[in-house]
């Protein structure tokens, strides 16, 4: 099972090697399936081009580290969960940032989403009796709270946003942004075995939608979210020579030197995932 690495996704299951995969490329594949989401059983994004900003933007905060991250304790790139708070939180806040931008919308729904994502992380440290990074994570919360009603305020008379601002057309569009970075991460980290999206249906109510994975490249999604019966989609990240390095200079001479690996993926409704793709 791959190890999943928040600044890079590392893919550790590869038999060509390990490849890290940049948070950009890995927003990039999300943005691929959410260019194909919807279908009579579930909402497109609308407002679309916001949507999909949101969903190609949305770990922009990201990329200067991604340049030259850090090892923890074993050797590896530091991974999410071993991240100190607060840079974390900083590099959140500067993806919400970058994606308002752009569109305040996107700002919104990128705002929502770590908002959300946040709620673990203080849950985590909470149960920890981190006093201190507990306070620091609400505080995140409350700030993403504010600054996506301040948004949401500042668009109420546009009509390009009539219906998408709060209740069921907003959730739709945070949860089709949710569920195409859930999707992405476990394609991008090699993990096995079945995993589940919440998502909004044409109906508004929450339906699961499961995938399972018949093989490394194919996953199948049940019921099926997207236009038409499936999706080739693909990303780019850096073959490194090996998982563990002794200190950060040796791992950022590896990634300057490490050769682009492509990867490529099928999203299947089951019922037509054949022989070949399996």
């Amino acid at each position: 099972m791959g190890t999943m690495h928040r600044m890079f996704t590392f893919n550790e299951t590869d038999p060509a090697g390990p490849i890290a995969i940049p948070q950009s490329s890995h927003s990039w594949l999300a943005w691929q399936i959410a260019d194909h989401w919807g279908n009579r059983r579930f909402p497109r994004p609308a407002p679309r081009a916001e949507v999909l900003a949101a969903v190609l933007l949305h770990d922009t905060g990201w990329t200067s580290f991604d340049r030259r991250p850090r090892l923890d304790e074993e050797g590896r790139p530091r991974t999410f969960d071993r991240m100190e708070v607060g840079p974390h939180l900083d590099i959140w806040s500067d993806s919400v940032a970058r994606a308002a931008q752009v569109a305040r919308y996107a700002g919104i729904l990128v705002a929502d989403h770590f908002h959300s994502l946040a709620g673990l992380k203080e849950a985590d440290a909470t149960g920890r009796g981190d006093e201190a990074a507990t306070e620091q994570v609400h505080a995140f919360r409350s700030a993403m709270s504010e600054q996506s009603a301040t948004w949401r305020q500042e668009l109420a008379g546009d009509p390009r946003f009539q219906g998408r601002l709060d209740g069921p057309g907003l959730e739709v569009n945070r949860r089709i942004l949710a569920a195409c970075d859930m999707i992405a991460v476990h394609l991008c980290a090699g993990l096995e075995g079945r995993f589940a999206a919440h998502v909004l249906g044409a109906d508004g109510k929450v339906e699961e939608i499961v995938a399972t994975r018949p093989s490394a490249t194919v996953v199948r999604l049940q019921p099926w979210p997207l236009v038409g019966d499936r999706l080739s989609i693909h990303c780019e990240g850096l073959r490194l020579p090996k998982s563990r390095f002794g200190d950060a200079a040796e791992l950022a001479d590896a990634l300057d030197k490490a050769p682009r690996a492509g990867l490529r993926f099928t999203l299947a409704r089951p019922s037509t995932v054949g022989k070949a793709a399996r």
